[in-house]
This record gives structure tokens, C-alpha cells and sequence, in this order.
């Protein structure tokens, strides 16, 4: 049985992994993670932008402020296992 902080880091690996590793990597400063903590198992999210205009107006891009990320990979991690599961993936690969 995994604790939500093991699964958070096994989901943000996997989806990091699925992004492209150096992709990420290469924009760490304009990608955001995500995690929930749901009943049985984890979501979890990286969001990465390389777009020329990733700074916007000069504000942090929130999660929650609705904006869409160019690219970005979601997944689970159930807890009583560790089988991660990916809900949807855009990557630069795509």
C-alpha cells in the first residue's frame, strides 16, 4: 500500500517520463505540477509551456486560473498497487 507522497512522486515521474524527460527539464521553469488526493488513488499532473510567450503579462501561471497548457500529461496511482494509469498526454513527441 503506497502513501499519497509515494504515489505523488511515482505520478510525476511517470508523466514527466511520458513528456520527454529533457523536454521538461529544458522549461522546468515555466512547467507546473499538480497532485489530489482522492479515495483509492493520486491524480497527478505536469504541465509544461515553451511557447515564445510563457511569461504572459508578467504573471504566474496558476493551474486554477483555467489556463491551457501546451502541452501536459495527467495520470493515476492507485494506492493499493502503484499501477499508473494515463488519462490523457500531449506531448512534443505527439
Amino acid at each position: 500500500m503506497l502513501t499519497y507522497e509515494q504515489a505523488k512522486k511515482i505520478g510525476q515521474e511517470a508523466c514527466i517520463d511520458r513528456l520527454g524527460r529533457d523536454f521538461v527539464m529544458k522549461y522546468r521553469d515555466t512547467s507546473c505540477p499538480a497532485f489530489s488526493d482522492l479515495e483509492d488513488h493520486a491524480d497527478c499532473f505536469v504541465g509544461v509551456d515553451n511557447s515564445e510567450n510563457r511569461y504572459g503579462e508578467g504573471k504566474p501561471i496558476m493551474l486554477t486560473s483555467g489556463y491551457k497548457w501546451p502541452y501536459s500529461a495527467r495520470c493515476t496511482v492507485r494506492y493499493a498497487d502503484g499501477k499508473v494509469e494515463f488519462l490523457e498526454c500531449v506531448s512534443p513527441q505527439s
